[in-house]
């Protein structure tokens, strides 16, 4: 469960980095300084993507698509073939099909639900990002970011692929200390698009098992 709410958090911050654009000769550290600039102005957006997990001492690899959608302030939704993650604003609601299992958190937990301002405080405060090289997604031109970790301690390696054209970001991909990669690959990325608000409201499918993380109310 741990590992899939903390997923959904990176899923949640390659969401955000999608209307964030450098333009030519910025240097890394004014592009993420851009991106809380572009936050205030986003309203909605939405996204399909691929995940990939490599699997490094086993050899394996994982693959699965989604669907995310996002609606200012902080209402989003994130769909995968065996995940349903929603919130509407104070609830999130993590739902797995197999399981038949609803995980519910307090939006604004940072630990299970982190909130879209802290993902991005997080990665502001704790990398350096660096610029790379030119290179290309799915034959779109992008420029190839790195973001260094101030730690040293800290072993994850991030970069990002920030497509010339849109000034969307098209790939994210990191690798933790032992060499495991994950990659989310973005395409019919829509900014702004009119978003019907019920895809933010849930409802939990009957006999599901409900695990309320929310703190308790004093009576």
């Amino acid at each position: 469960m741990w590992k899939a709410l903390r997923g959904c958090k990176a899923l949640i911050w390659t969401a955000v980095l999608l209307w964030t654009g450098p333009s030519f000769g910025l240097t890394g550290e004014e592009v993420l300084s851009r991106l809380q600039k572009r936050y205030k102005k986003l309203k909605s957006f939405s996204a399909e993507f691929r995940y990939t997990f490599q699997w490094k001492l086993a050899g394996e690899a994982r693959q699965q698509v989604g669907k995310v959608f996002f609606l200012k302030p902080n209402q989003f939704r994130i769909e995968t073939p065996d995940r349903v993650v929603v919130c509407d604003g104070e609830t999130v609601w993590n739902y797995t099909p197999a399981t038949h299992q609803v995980v519910v958190t307090a939006y604004g937990d940072r630990s299970l639900s982190p909130t879209l301002r802290d993902i991005v405080s997080d990665y502001l405060e704790r990398y350096t990002p660096y610029y790379i090289r030119p290179d290309s997604v799915a034959g779109e031109r992008c420029y190839l970011l790195s973001l260094a970790p101030k730690d040293p301690e800290e072993r994850l390696e991030v970069r990002l692929w920030v497509e010339e054209k849109r000034w969307v970001v098209r790939k994210l991909s990191y690798a933790d200390k032992v060499g495991n990669e994950t990659t989310y690959l973005l395409k019919d990325v829509r900014v702004n698009p009119k978003l019907d608000r019920s895809l933010f409201r849930f409802r939990i499918p009957e006999g599901a098992e409900v695990v309320d993380l929310r703190p308790k109310r004093s009576k």
